[in-house]
Parts: structure tokens; sequence; C-alpha cells
């Protein structure tokens, strides 16, 4: 059996105990001896000779009580130091649960961040599948003398560029380009243009350009009208991939 480290105060008063006790009891024997011959003699056994072994008892009594003191104490300190291991047991266990928790809600928040981040990922590759899209409408040529019947030309119409807005790190897949007049009922797939065609006085440049917007960018495709009476609506549609 492995005792813990015992005071000093506890061993000394334990030590005292034993060698009062031991003490009393060899003069006990030796008080008891003497008086067996004495008794053996025929001698008379005097007031000091009988008080021997009450003295004797009240010392064992004495060494008793302290030996009692010492032995309490130290189960007391067996007792405190058990709890004190508990104690210190218990605490360890709280520190694991919570690294524990700590770990596991650590866990939690990049799953979740990781679920947001696919989902905004999704979310946007879907969107770079549909396509951004703008559309403007451009009015009818201008004439430049009022009432004055002057054809317009190409080189005379104005030019506007229609831009739609993606993400930054946004790769251009393709832009369609779509063109109709502007009272037409048409169906925008119907009204489908190639860039560079003539599409009857109207016509989107062959190539489409980019440029920052901030935390995106704007993809954008010319175009000129130089119709003189119709307004016409100039659309693209920008498929994009992240």
């Amino acid at each position: 059996m492995d005792f813990p480290n015992v005071s000093e105060p506890l061993t000394a008063a334990l030590i005292g105990a034993l060698a009062t006790v031991a003490g009393a009891l060899v003069q006990l024997r030796i008080s008891w001896r003497r008086e067996m011959k004495e008794r053996e003699r025929g001698q008379p056994i005097t007031k000091k000779t009988r008080r021997g072994p009450v003295i004797v008892v009240f010392a064992l009594l004495a060494a008793a009580a302290v030996g009692g003191f010492a032995l309490s104490q130290y189960f007391v300190s067996l007792r405190e130091g058990d709890r004190d291991a508990l104690r210190a047991d218990l605490q360890s266990k709280l520190s694991e649960i919570n690294a524990t928790a700590m770990r596991l809600e650590r866990a939690r928040t990049n799953e979740r961040e990781q679920i947001e981040t696919g989902t905004r990922r999704a979310d946007a590759q879907r969107l770079g599948e549909e396509g951004a899209t703008a559309s403007v409408v451009v009015g009818p040529c201008p004439q430049v003398v009022p009432g004055a019947k002057l054809e317009c030309t190409e080189q005379s119409a104005m030019r506007v560029a229609v831009c739609a807005r993606v993400p930054a790190s946004a790769t251009v897949r393709e832009v369609q380009l779509y063109m109709r007049a502007e009272d037409s009922k048409q169906s925008w797939q119907e009204a489908r243009v190639q860039a560079g065609q003539d599409a009857g006085q109207a016509r989107f440049a062959e190539k489409f350009t980019e440029r920052p917007d901030g935390d995106a960018k704007q993809v954008c495709q010319r175009f000129a009208n130089w119709s003189g009476e119709k307004s016409r609506i100039a659309r693209i549609v920008v498929k994009y991939a992240l």
C-alpha cells in the first residue's frame, strides 16, 4: 500500500505516541513484576508502588489519545489528498470537454462556411450559364437638316455601347447578340444576330470589350443604328464561367 506524504508535525506526533505507549508498557511490566516479587516475599505494598500502574495507565491513555489524534489527522490528509486528486481529475476532464466542444464548433463553422461557399459558387455558376443581360433602345438616325431628305449612313450613325455587369473573376465564354425594332412583337430567339453582321441598317461591332467596374467588370458590345425611321432595341446576353 502506498502512503501519501505525511507532514512533519503528524510524523512527530505518531512517533511520540508510539514511544509513549512503548515506554508505558515497559514501565507497567516492570512495575507488575516488582509487585509480584514483593508479594512472593511477603513485603507490604506501599502507596508509591500502587500509584505506579495508575501512572502507567494514564500514560497509556495519553499516548492513545495522541495516537488517535495523529491517526485521525492522517485519515483526514488521505481524504484531502483524494479530494484534491478528484478535483484535479474533474478539472482535466472539463478541460478536455471544453477543448472537444471548441473543436466541434470550429468544425461546424468550417462546414457551414464551406456549404455557404459552395452554394454561392453554384449560384454564380448557374447565373453564368444563364448569362448576364443588358439592353438599350437606340433611336433613328437624326437628320442633319430638319425637313431635308438626307440618307443616314453607317459612318454618320450614333454608336452606343451595350454593357452587362459580371464578376471580376469571370471568364467570358460567349456574348449573344439580339436586335429588333422597338415596336416589334418578334421573340428574342428569332431576333438573334451575329457580330459584325448588317441587320437592316443596324450592326453590332465584331468584338466585345471588357472594363473594370468596382469589384466587378463590364462586358460591352458597341452597336450602331442608321435607320432614319425605326428605333431599335439592342440586347446582349453574356455567358461566363468562374
